[in-house]
């Protein structure tokens, strides 16, 4: 006999209660049994049984279903039918309670109730909405096995099941063998395709899915769109992204804040902070009401075009419409201030973001302390610098690139080189602007032997020409 936790029949790990009760999968007995009637109001027989489930479902006590069963079986006075197990195992998966449904459908099987390929699907569905994969596809092989036809609705949820935890090539599979087995896919087959390809970085193969649909005759849902707009951002294609955004308006399918977001961020990586800007807009008049991501992504385009001030404005009406900034947020509205100079407002950002209980990350640390480079503000920029470790913050190349750069232009050699030499000693290794930072730093000061001994220490550490700038602090989105 099949059992979909993977354990043999016989193996003497069954869930049974201490009194022959059923027990619960979660290894609790059916002692919630009386609290059924009370909340259903009805007492279990053959005629309303289906009733008593939809009810549960309808009060949102799922979990009860599990005990509603347990008991039945337990008093002997009625067997559940195969109706009554696959709307239980249904009702649980759709409240993400994987193991109560795995529980039903195993004692579906114990009860000798046959298990259709509507039963089985809606057990994969369960183990897809709950993560687990490998149950999901270990269930759908053993459908043949079992003699239990494979349908679309199989290999959709089983597909979904893979792309929920990234695994795109298995997911990639499925979908291929669809068309070995001639099942033909419908719009979900190729959206948790799609949307698996997205999830592992495939842009190419999703928007090869994609263009498939039109082909075989079916019509693209705003599943699909999101999913290769996504993938089209993710690769860096804004192009693509941006077309296949215009294209889902005139194919009538109303975009979310998913595709207004995920077009937004496209635009964003291809330096396109206008268009960016004008999405945001449209977004609003669509009467969508913008998220965490949606202004994220959009102040992080204004930081990438250089629009301080736009990335300003969106951060104060993110915080007006309620929308709790988070470290990704602060970081881009930092950035955005460091890029045009103004230290100042860089400053006020990360004092309010430490106010907020924000913790700032290195991301945080390292465009202020650029902030301080930038405007001229050596101490403030070492203060920065040395509160890091307070900060459990773990200073990296930029950070002390920025704060040397910070101490050279203030005419502070001493500091420059203390700064390189800790760098050293913490095993960071020195860049080409951490050299010539230092080597500056020497010659303003008037130590040209020191100046020197550098050059040479650089020549002979063979140090990569063309690192990046104290400009860039990493990317998070």
């Amino acid at each position: 006999m099949l059992r979909c936790t993977g354990r043999r029949p016989n193996d003497g790990r069954r869930w049974f209660g201490t009194r022959g009760w059923k027990s619960r999968p979660d290894g609790r007995t059916s002692k919630d049994v009386p609290l059924v009637e009370e909340i259903t109001g009805l007492r279990p027989t053959r005629g309303n049984f289906h009733n008593i489930v939809q009810r549960l479902v309808e009060k949102r006590r799922q979990e009860l279903i599990v005990d509603t069963f347990a008991v039945i079986l337990r008093n002997g006075r009625f067997r559940p039918n195969e109706r009554d197990f696959t709307s239980g195992i249904s009702a649980c998966g759709r409240a993400k309670l994987w193991q109560q449904a795995c529980w039903l459908f195993d004692t579906m099987l114990e009860n000798k109730a046959v298990a259709d390929s509507v039963s089985y699907n809606a057990t994969i569905s369960a183990f897809e909405k709950g993560g687990q994969w490998q149950k999901a596809l270990g269930l759908f092989e053993a459908m043949p096995k079992s003699r239990v036809s494979v349908d679309v609705v199989s290999y959709s949820a089983t597909i979904s099941a893979c792309e929920k935890v990234g695994k795109w090539q298995q997911a990639l599979d499925l979908f291929e063998a669809m068309h070995k087995a001639k099942v033909t896919p419908n719009v979900f087959s190729y959206s948790a395709a799609i949307s698996a390809c997205e999830k592992g970085g495939q842009w190419q193969q999703a928007l090869k899915l994609f263009k498939a649909m039109p082909r075989a005759k079916v019509a693209p849902n705003v599943t699909s769109y999101n999913a290769t707009i996504s993938a089209c951002e993710k690769g860096g294609r804004w192009h693509q992204a941006l077309m296949l955004f215009e294209a889902m308006q005139k194919a009538k399918v109303t975009p979310t804040l998913i595709s207004y977001s995920a077009t937004i961020s496209a635009c964003k990586n291809g330096g396109e902070w206008q268009r960016a800007l004008v999405l945001f807009d449209e977004m609003q008049k669509a009467q969508l009401i913008p998220n965490l991501i949606s202004y994220s992504v959009t102040i992080s385009a204004c930081e990438k075009g250089g629009q301080w001030k736009q990335a300003l404005d969106l951060f104060t009406a993110m915080q007006k419409a309620c929308v709790c900034p988070d470290v990704i947020s602060y970081n881009a509205t930092i950035s955005a201030c460091q890029k045009a100079g103004q230290w100042h407002q860089a400053l006020l950002v990360f004092e309010e973001m430490q106010k907020d209980k924000v913790p700032p990350d290195v991301i945080s640390y390292n465009a202020t302390i650029s902030a301080f480079e930038k405007g001229g503000q050596w101490q403030q920029a070492l203060m920065l610098f040395e509160a890091m470790p307070r900060a459990k913050v773990i200073s990296n190349e930029i950070s002390y690139n920025a704060t040397i750069s910070a101490c050279e232009k203030g005419g502070r050699w001493q500091q420059a080189l203390m700064l390189f030499e800790a760098m050293q000693k913490a095993k960071v290794t020195p860049s080409e602007i951490s050299y010539t930072a230092t080597i500056s730093a020497c010659e303003k000061g008037g130590q040209r032997q020191q100046a020197l001994m550098l050059f040479e220490a650089m020549s002979k550490a063979k140090v990569p020409l063309g690192q990046p700038s104290t400009d860039d602090h990493g990317s998070q989105w």
